[in-house]
C-alpha cells in the first residue's frame, strides 16, 4: 500500500490510468527492419484493487475528498473518474448495466399485477362456473332427449 500512495503523489490520476507506450521500431543497416514500432498499452501503476482499498480506507478515515500530497493521507473525487470510468461517463455502448437477473425475478411484479387482477374477478368467476357446471347437470326429459343420449352412448347418464 505504501508504493501505491508513492505513485498516487509523484503521478496522480495518471498512475490509475493505463499508459499507451510506443516502441521504436530497430533497423538494421539501411533497408531491413528488425521489429517494426508498434503501441502498447502498459497497465496502470496501482491496481484497481488496491485503489479501491486506499478509497474505502479514506472513507473510512474521513478523509475522502482531500489528499494531502505531503502525508499521502485522504483520496481525491477526481480520481473516482479514472477508478471506475464507465460509471461516470456514458459511451456510445452506455454505462454499467444493472444485473440481468432472473427470468422469475425479472417478471415477478408483473406476475403479482395479473394475479391481482385474477383475485378480482374470482367471486364472478367462480359463480359462473358453478352455474354452467349446474346447468350441463341437469338434464332434458322426454323421448327425444333420452334417445340423443342412448345414441350418443350414455344410457344412464
Amino acid at each position: 500500500m505504501r508504493s501505491a500512495i508513492r505513485l498516487l503523489v509523484k503521478h496522480g490520476i495518471e498512475a490509475l490510468k493505463p499508459q499507451s507506450v510506443e516502441t521504436k521500431a530497430v533497423v538494421v543497416g539501411n533497408q531491413y527492419v528488425a521489429k517494426p514500432s508498434k503501441t502498447a498499452w502498459r497497465r496502470p501503476a496501482v491496481s484497481k484493487r488496491v485503489a479501491n482499498v486506499l478509497r474505502k480506507q479514506a472513507i473510512q478515515d474521513g478523509t475522502y475528498g482531500s489528499f494531502d500530497i505531503n502525508s499521502g493521507v485522504g483520496w481525491d473525487p477526481m480520481w473516482d473518474l479514472a477508478l471506475k470510468p464507465n460509471q461516470y461517463q456514458v459511451t456510445r455502448f452506455g454505462g454499467i448495466q444493472p444485473a440481468k437477473k432472473t427470468s422469475r425475478q425479472r417478471n415477478r411484479e408483473d406476475r403479482a399485477k395479473k394475479l391481482e387482477a385474477s383475485l378480482e374477478t374470482r367471486l364472478e368467476k367462480m359463480e359462473e362456473y358453478y352455474t354452467e357446471r349446474e346447468e350441463s347437470r341437469v338434464q332434458e326429459k322426454g323421448f327425444e332427449a333420452m334417445f340423443k343420449r342412448v345414441n350418443k352412448g350414455g344410457v344412464g347418464r
